[in-house]
Order: C-alpha cells, then sequence, then structure tokens
C-alpha cells in the first residue's frame, strides 16, 4: 500500500516516532517489557557508569502518548492511591550505589492485568531522574490516580513516561475509554502529528493532531475521542466521539469507576 501523505501545520520532523511506524516510542517501556532483571540491572548499571562518566545530568525526554496508546501498551493498568515511598538498593558489585524507589499503592480498582492478578501493591521506578524515574510529588494518600505500568517478572514498573494521571482531572469520555472503549481500539495505532507533511503507511492508523494547538497533546482528540475499528472492516480505524451520554445510571456508574 502506498504512502498517505497528509498536511498538518508545524514545521519539526518527525524520525524515530516515524520509523517505529506509529509504536510507541519511548524506550523507557521498551526496557522493562522485554528485559529480564539481571538484564534490566545491568543496563541500569551501565547506564549509570556512562551517564556519570560523560557527566550527563539531563532530564529523561519523552514521547507523546495518547491515552488510548498508554492503555493499550501497559500490561496493567489501575486506579488508586499512593500511599508511601522508600528507596531500594540495586544488588549490583561495582561502581557508586544505585537505588529504586518503591511506592506503596491501594489499588480500589483494576482496569487491566493479567489474568489472575487481583491486586498490585507496589509499583518500582529507578531512582535517578535521568533513568527516567518518577517521582511522585502530591501529597501521599491523597486522591486517586490512574497508573498504567510495565511487568518486570513479578514488579511493576513505572516511569517518568508512564502515564500517571489523578483520577479527578479525566475527562468523562477518558474514564469510559479506560473502563469500556480503549480495549477495542489496540489494533489501531496512534500517530501523533509532529511534522509537514505527516507520512501515514496505514488505514489503522489515526493522525493526532492536538499537539499542533498545545505542546502537551492535551485537546479534544486526547479528551474525548478514541481510534477504533470501522464498521464492517478489519483493517482500517478512524477517530470516535465516547459518548458519554446514557441512561442516568449507566452514565453514573461509568464515571465512578
Amino acid at each position: 500500500m502506498g504512502l498517505a501523505i497528509v498536511g498538518c501545520p508545524g514545521r519539526r520532523r518527525l524520525k524515530s516516532c516515524r520509523e517505529q511506524r506509529g509504536h510507541n516510542c519511548d524506550p523507557s517501556s521498551l526496557i522493562f517489557k522485554k528485559m529480564g532483571s539481571a538484564k534490566m540491572c545491568g543496563l541500569l548499571t551501565a547506564s549509570f557508569l556512562l551517564l556519570t562518566l560523560l557527566g550527563y545530568t539531563e532530564a529523561c525526554s519523552c514521547a507523546p502518548r495518547h491515552p488510548q496508546t498508554a492503555y493499550c501498551t501497559a500490561d496493567i493498568v489501575i486506579k488508586g492511591k499512593f500511599m508511601s515511598v522508600s528507596k531500594k538498593p540495586l544488588n549490583i558489585s561495582m561502581g557508586e550505589p544505585m537505588w529504586t524507589l518503591v511506592y506503596e499503592f491501594k489499588t480500589n480498582k483494576i482496569y487491566k492485568a493479567p489474568k489472575g492478578m487481583q491486586d498490585v501493591r507496589f509499583l518500582h521506578t529507578p531512582a535517578m531522574e535521568s533513568l527516567c524515574g518518577y517521582e511522585h510529588k502530591a501529597p501521599m494518600n491523597g486522591e486517586d490516580y490512574v497508573v498504567a505500568g510495565m511487568l518486570e517478572g513479578d514488579d511493576v514498573m513505572i516511569t517518568s513516561c508512564s502515564f500517571i494521571q489523578p483520577w479527578a482531572q479525566l475527562s468523562p469520555a477518558q474514564r469510559r475509554g479506560l473502563s469500556l472503549t480503549y480495549r477495542k481500539g489496540c489494533n489501531c495505532t496512534i500517530m501523533p502529528c509532529t511534522s509537514v507533511p505527516f507520512e501515514i503507511s496505514s488505514n489503522s492508523q489515526c493522525l493526532w493532531t492536538d499537539g499542533l494547538e498545545s505542546r502537551v497533546w492535551d485537546g479534544p482528540q486526547a479528551k474525548r475521542m478514541a481510534c477504533l475499528p470501522r464498521l464492517n472492516t478489519t483493517d482500517a480505524c478512524s477517530w470516535k466521539v465516547l459518548v458519554t451520554q446514557g441512561p442516568g445510571n449507566l452514565r453514573r456508574s461509568l464515571l465512578k469507576q
């Protein structure tokens, strides 16, 4: 199939994300998804030594991800409260000591998890910001958060690039997406539009343009829409507004989930 050229305002060229053909470009999620514990520890050790030698202290850089993409690419999506945090040393034999942060988490809703997993009590993240470590700056035992994480063995890993949002700040459509709709679009791909012209290579891709108006990518497509399969097709997707109006009891139920 040939390339469809879609024009959009803006001048920045998309490179790595386009080369990934629309898949998530968050390097930290790839680390946790594909590496075993020993390999990940080795990578973190090597990364730390390299950062130390080069004097590299810049913060982690994250690619934009639609809430649907965050849901579909995560192993775990939960809602609950951050209760406390502790620091745990990694088992390494050389160099400066390295640490991981362990957040105690009180889960009250599971939106996505492997079969048989009924609770998540701890969330793990690198202690270093340059390794995409997540720092929870809000008060502990405060408001509910939605967290999308990756499984590494029995541990749930999060990073500063993970989808971690206060529940109260999610729109009704986003709440409906987490509860019912996003899972239906996991064979679709959401492409952030950041270049002119922008190339898409498949009918299963939806062009995400919120970032042209706001660099935080928090516009109407993120707040009110999902990329879902078209009716009577197997390989084509398009944006659809997530309708939150309906019978009163159903609507109230969705908003509470």
